[in-house]
């Protein structure tokens, strides 16, 4: 592939995720007021749980990526194998998953709705739905695999993008239609996802021109599982890191403080559009690459994402409070907005993260990812908990935004990125410290944060085009059309 492909590629994926962004933007204040915070607030603590729960796919969704991404000139037949072979064993996965699932959900999530009660027989009735949610979630990760190792982003997003507005659209309808229960919501989400999987393999099926649905190689799945194997601890590990914060306060605080953390922690997830999207279409890259190369290219990717998720996430710290209030409301925001603040800094750190991790585990060392993952468990889980028990949601917010802070350092550290390079992100560092500070020492209007917000976006821009030489290139090129453009009206007019 060329660079225009991976640029193209890149393009397909922002769009892809942009927009999803926007359908939860206009969809989650519709999901509160129809079935209230309480219930909202248990809601993203039942998809955390089957989140979780996706450790079962053994990492055999990556290693199928990987290990297409290095044969992908070879013949229909032997990536046949790979497919069906990691397809057939998430399946089995899957099915056994969702029964754990079911059982353990009834002894979980009583435990995690302290205030919520008269709620949980909804949750009950729904857990036949959520265990078998999980099966089609480990077999989906096998379809997706199998298009990002052709880098046919245009059609992966596609296909999200569909899969995600029925999952969004279709619980709304029906909540419309049948009252506000998690006994509509969840059932909705599950014939939803249903349709997006298999609309995801009738794709994969016709363009890996799958002829031999039975097959099962077992020289294939232990190359598979050897790879998988240290992504399974990622697997297992990762999803705590992420959701261990939620899980916590909805124990120690209740389901309504969940609400005032997940929402902003959703909005946080939602902002890493250019990590993920740069990540995703690097990874099948790093996979093919020779260590110098991989590295050049990560280098080069790491510089241009530090500055351009920069130029969302700055802006973003100074209008938190005026935008939770125009979406929400302002007691909503009152409880949310400093949390959200503090998650936006760490969002930036975790972002430009995603580089390293990418090219780790592309190269053939996801075992390192693996054992920092561990490392940071339970030391986390520690600091976690002390700050939320003596500062509440703000030291939540605090104390995850401390683990991805270390995380990068670690995850560049074992990358072994040159240093030269990485102080060549200090300035961003240094903007996005600014604008945090700035917004709780200054006490800007409604119009002084939008104008701080402008100055902290040019800001961020200049120091794209004078440390990124990708940032430079692109302006350049921007100006080179514009100056073609105006030569040839001027002649027309002529």
């Amino acid at each position: 592939m060329d660079r225009i492909s991976l640029k193209s590629n890149f393009i397909f994926n922002v769009i892809g995720t942009v927009l999803p962004v926007a359908i939860a933007l206009v969809t989650l204040p519709i999901y509160i007021s129809y079935i209230g915070t309480a219930r909202y607030g248990i809601l993203s603590i039942v998809w955390l749980i089957l989140g979780y729960f996706g450790f079962l796919d053994f990492g055999l969704s990556r290693a199928a990526a990987n290990a297409l991404a290095k044969i992908s000139h070879t013949s229909t037949e032997e990536r046949a194998k790979v497919l069906m072979t990691s397809l057939y064993f998430n399946l089995f996965l899957g099915a056994l998953g969702g029964v754990i699932l079911y059982f353990a959900g009834r002894i979980l999530l009583p435990d995690l709705m302290t205030d919520s009660s008269p709620l949980r027989a909804e949750v009950e009735a729904a857990l036949p739905w959520i265990g078998c949610m999980l099966p089609l979630a480990l077999i989906a990760g096998v379809g997706r695999g199998a298009i990002q190792s052709r880098e046919n982003f245009f059609v992966l997003n596609v296909l999200d993008l569909i899969g995600f507005s029925l999952g969004q659209l279709l619980p709304i309808f029906l909540i419309i239609i049948a009252g506000p229960s998690l006994t509509v919501v969840i059932p909705a989400a599950f014939l939803a996802r249903a349709a997006s999987v298999g609309l995801t393999f009738a794709w994969v099926t016709r363009s890996e021109r799958v002829r031999a649905l039975l097959v099962f190689d077992q020289s294939r799945f232990k190359e598979l599982f050897r790879f998988g194997a240290w992504v399974t601890v990622t697997n297992i590990i990762g999803p705590v890191l992420h959701s261990v914060d939620q899980l916590l306060v909805g124990s120690v605080l209740g389901a309504t403080a969940v609400a005032h953390y997940s929402v902003p922690m959703s909005l946080v997830s939602r902002s890493q559009v250019l990590s993920t999207s740069l990540a995703t279409v690097l990874f099948p890259r790093f996979s093919r690459l020779k260590p110098d190369e991989a590295m050049l290219l990560a280098t080069k990717a790491v510089l241009s994402l530090s500055y351009g998720s920069g130029v969302i996430l700055a802006p973003a710290i100074v209008l938190g409070d005026v935008f939770l209030k125009v979406w929400i409301g302002a007691e909503f925001a009152s409880q949310a907005t400093f949390v959200l603040q503090l998650l936006l800094i760490g969002a930036w750190f975790n972002g430009v993260a995603y580089i390293p991790h990418s090219l780790l585990v592309g190269q053939g060392r996801p075992d390192l990812v693996a054992k920092l993952h561990a490392f940071e468990c339970l030391p986390y889980i520690a600091l976690l908990w002390f700050l939320l028990s003596h500062f509440g949601l703000r030291g939540a917010a605090f104390a995850w935004t401390a683990r991805v802070v270390a995380d990068a350092a670690l995850l560049f550290e074992l990358s072994r990125f040159p240093l030269r390079q990485l102080l060549r992100v200090g300035p961003g560092i240094a903007l996005i410290l600014i604008s945090y500070f700035a917004v709780h020492v200054a006490n800007f209007s409604n119009l002084g944060s939008f104008l701080f917000a402008g100055v902290v976006c040019v800001a961020f821009a200049g120091c794209a085009i004078a440390f990124d030489a990708t940032a430079r290139h692109v302006l350049l090129t921007i100006r080179t059309r514009l100056a073609t453009t105006l030569g040839r009206e001027e002649r027309a007019v002529r």
